[in-house]
């Protein structure tokens, strides 16, 4: 995977886990804090990486150094992801789905901080394994880097994109055409509440008819 140029995106961190480490040496016991850090601009990059220092500053600052050097693009779907995916590491393996409009991030702290960071604004999510933070965080990435945009998937197979089914195709994060689709879906189903107690009137006189007779 080639390396992304971090210089001119707007990144943002955020601190996972936090916890203090120690280690035995000649001198007695060395402490330290150990920061698992998220970086990513919202856009489709994101990385994550951990850092070591005898302060929590300095531990942060390291690991969001270390996580830019880490970082992988993800492919979009509209708001969503492509396709299912499932990310293994170790015993950790966190399920990751395609979610519709309004869904919203259906995960946990890692695995939500992982997405959200990446941008992906609907997606559902299960760990299905260990629930150590650290471990989550590898196997959303690693869910993460196995996802292929519709193009690519369409250029290993020679074939085109228009033969993949419709919830396949490739769908803009933004745009007109893809805002109100929720919004005429809402129009139609108050169209069909609206016409429901007149059907209903109706239904019930014949009723009452029958039964008169």
């Amino acid at each position: 995977m080639p390396r992304i140029e971090v210089e001119n995106l707007e990144l943002e961190e955020k601190v996972i886990h936090l916890k203090p480490v120690a280690k035995t040496v000649k001198g007695g016991r060395k402490r330290r804090f150990s920061a698992l850090v998220v970086v990513g601009d919202g856009k489709g990059h994101v990385g994550a990486a951990i850092g070591k220092a005898v302060g929590v500053p300095d531990a942060i600052r390291k690991g969001a150094m270390k996580a830019k050097t880490r970082m992988i693009q993800v492919p979009y779907n509209g708001t969503t992801i492509p396709y299912t995916v499932v990310g293994r590491v170790g015993s950790a393996r966190v399920l990751l789905k395609p979610a519709s409009p309004g869904t919203g991030v259906i995960a946990g702290g890692p695995v939500r901080a992982v997405v959200e960071a990446a941008g992906i604004r609907d997606i559902l999510t299960k760990s299905l394994g260990s629930d150590n933070p650290t471990n989550c965080v590898w196997a959303a990435l690693d869910g993460l880097k196995q996802l292929q945009s519709p193009t690519e998937v369409a250029a290993l197979r020679g074939v085109s994109v228009d033969q993949f089914p419709m919830y396949l195709r490739e769908l803009p994060p933004e745009g007109d055409k893809y805002d109100e689709q929720p919004i005429l879906q809402r129009a139609d189903l108050e169209g069909h509440l609206a016409e429901e107690p007149d059907r209903l009137s109706q239904e019930s006189k014949g009723d009452d008819q029958v039964v008169g007779t």
